[in-house]
């Protein structure tokens, strides 16, 4: 076997010297159990960013998130967001407890990882992190391993069973390995009995109510929603504001104490105009308003399609407001874009969350399929349903001010969401419905919220 095989318990005072000079280290799971491979990940960044090294830990499985699981670490914006929809890096980078760690989510649901992995601003990203000798380490499937656009000064294998098994059930790592490309630095191979406890799985549990409150009431039978009732306003969000993330308001001082050390270093060797040049480089501190993207200087970066979005997911259905604001904001920090809608059925009130919207019913099953695969949604369940029409609230916004309305809206117990607009603004809308008897309630919410709103079909694309 090729490169040195380590214990978990070894990695604090082996890790560092196995890395060396290395800044760009690919983290490679061959092993079935991934929250005992994010464990050893952070393990092994703790490890680095103990020696005082700066290390920056970024979640490559961009379509089965897990790292940000294991610490409790917020998954709204990551490295999709940075790369495909010009966030700026510093927004999404997340400062950890550990001096000198720092955490990047995997961000926005992709389906796909190859348009991330393959994206030409890693050379940028790496060079950064290469000239201020700080490391960069991705967690990333083997698959990704042959297109890798950072271009990785080695791998570490975490191998639980040992790595003769790794290469017989995992062939892209041994076509990694076979190539030298990237090189293999070392092996994590550890019994399980000897890993340390794993993040909990990813199953439907967070969806019930916690056991601290009274239980939410079970789905209703299905049925058939009766004809509207006067409104009357549904029970108000009890618990404090929306933690969803506010773009603009966000503060940037996590990213800041990075950099501003690289600063202090750039000012005594070269002055500012150099650490300027170097930051730039690295990919942090772009102006928050300036989308970055690939194509030629003086364009704006394209955005997607706005389109007509009439399909949905239904995931669950709750009597409680308070559940269902709870559970929303479960799914939302999974990557998973919510529509919570209130509805009247047999004169009570129950909130329906859905997943999406999305422009064909193909789209939705595909949806569908992810949210079982995220173990988001038990074997059997969901339903995609055609759901045209949602409340439009006027305004067009920037993402940070669309991002606070709807954080006042929740609130005052209005459940709202964004879609971006051709224009290249962001639009809040609430509900979806397939016509305007279902919307009745909801309009009457609006109103003493401080909101209005027009029914009409709903039209954009998801941010």
């Amino acid at each position: 076997m090729i490169g040195v095989e380590l214990e978990p318990g070894s990695l604090d005072t082996q890790a560092p010297a196995l890395l060396g000079t290395a800044s760009v280290v690919a983290l490679v799971p061959a092993t079935r159990d991934r929250a005992w491979a994010a464990a050893m990940a952070w393990r092994l960044a703790r490890a680095i960013a103990a020696t005082g090294r700066k290390t920056a830990l970024v979640d490559c499985f961009v379509n089965e998130p897990l790292l940000h699981e294991s610490v409790g670490a917020k998954n709204d914006e990551g490295i999709v967001d940075a790369f495909e929809y010009g966030a700026s890096l510093q927004r999404i980078v997340q400062q950890q407890p550990d001096a000198n760690l720092f955490f990047i989510a995997a961000g926005t649901f992709a389906p796909d990882p190859e348009p991330l992995t393959t994206h030409p601003r890693w050379r940028r990203l790496s060079a950064g992190f290469r000239h201020e000798e700080a490391a960069l380490l991705l967690f990333c499937p083997d698959a990704s391993l042959s297109g890798l656009a950072a271009q990785p000064d080695g791998m570490i294998v975490l191998a639980p069973d040992g790595m003769d098994l790794a290469i017989a059930e995992w062939p892209a790592l041994a076509e990694a390995l076979g190539s030298g490309r990237p090189p293999l630095l070392g092996v994590i191979a550890a019994e399980r009995a000897a890993a340390p406890a794993p993040a909990p799985a990813l199953e439907p549990a967070p969806l019930a109510a916690p056991a601290a409150e009274a239980p939410a009431e079970p789905w209703p039978e299905p049925e058939t929603p009766p004809a509207q009732a006067a409104p009357a306003p549904a029970p108000r969000r009890t618990r404090p504001s929306a933690p969803r993330l506010v773009l603009e308001q966000h503060s940037d001082s996590k990213a800041g104490v990075w950099w501003s050390l690289a600063a202090v270093i750039a000012i005594a060797v070269a002055g500012w105009y150099f650490r300027a040049e170097l930051v730039a480089l690295a990919g942090f501190g772009e102006p928050e308003a300036a989308a970055t993207s690939s194509a030629a200087p003086g364009t704006a970066a394209p955005l997607p399609a706005a389109e007509l979005l009439p399909f949905v997911v239904l995931v669950s259905q709750w009597a409680s407001s308070r559940d269902a604001f709870r559970v929303a904001d479960t799914l939302e920090s999974r990557g998973v874009h919510t529509i919570l809608t209130p509805l009247r059925l047999q004169s009570r009130v129950w909130y329906r969350i859905y997943a999406g919207p999305a422009p064909s019913a193909a789209a939705a099953e595909s949806l569908l399929a992810g949210l079982r695969t995220q173990r988001l949604l038990a074997a059997d369940g969901g339903e995609v349903l055609e759901l045209p029409l949602s409340i439009s609230l006027p305004g067009s916004h920037t993402p940070g001010q669309a991002d606070a309305e709807r954080a006042r809206l929740e609130t005052a117990g209005v459940p709202t969401f964004v879609l971006g607009q051709a224009d290249g603004g962001y639009r809040l809308f609430a509900g979806a419905f397939d016509g305007t008897s279902a919307a009745v309630l909801l309009q009457s919410l609006l109103t003493p919220a401080g909101g209005s709103g027009t029914l009409v079909p709903r039209v954009g694309f998801v941010p």
